[in-house]
């Protein structure tokens, strides 16, 4: 009996760690579920044209850089500059309705800073069999 006596107290210790390691991924888990809502990012749903004109909505050809990033900033489009300050890749849109979209966009500045032009951010790389390449020829 006495060796029962004695394991009681190390088997409540080790719920006791269990408890506030079960503890701590709880505390984890909820802070990590408030800082990202576990909102999950799509694919727009419009084509690059459709995208492109939602965006030139916002901020039209023309407008200044600082201008044209605070107002998609303001709509809910975040992005970024790459290597060159003349071209903004618009990345994502927190919509209204709480979705997440992923962009196509990229915006480019003149030397000036003003909008001139939007272009596809990413390319649209597709493998396709040219026919020269498939047919042989014959001796």
């Amino acid at each position: 009996m006495q060796t029962g006596v004695e394991s009681a107290p190390g088997c409540s210790r080790c719920r006791l760690h269990w408890l506030i390691a079960l503890s701590c991924c709880l505390a984890s888990f909820m802070s990590l579920s408030a800082c990202t809502g576990f909102r999950s990012v799509v694919p727009a749903p419009l084509v690059f044209e459709e995208q492109s004109a939602k965006i030139l909505e916002l901020a039209p050809l023309g407008t200044p850089k600082e201008q044209a990033i605070r107002q998609l900033n303001d709509a809910g489009i975040s992005g970024d500059f790459a290597s060159s300050p003349s071209i903004y890749y618009c990345d994502l849109w927190q919509r209204e309705d709480g979705s997440l979209w992923h962009l196509n966009v990229a915006l480019l500045f003149q030397e000036d800073g003003t909008l001139y032009k939007t272009r596809p951010a990413q390319a649209d790389v597709s493998w396709e069999k040219d026919a020269s390449t498939t047919q042989q020829s014959e001796p």
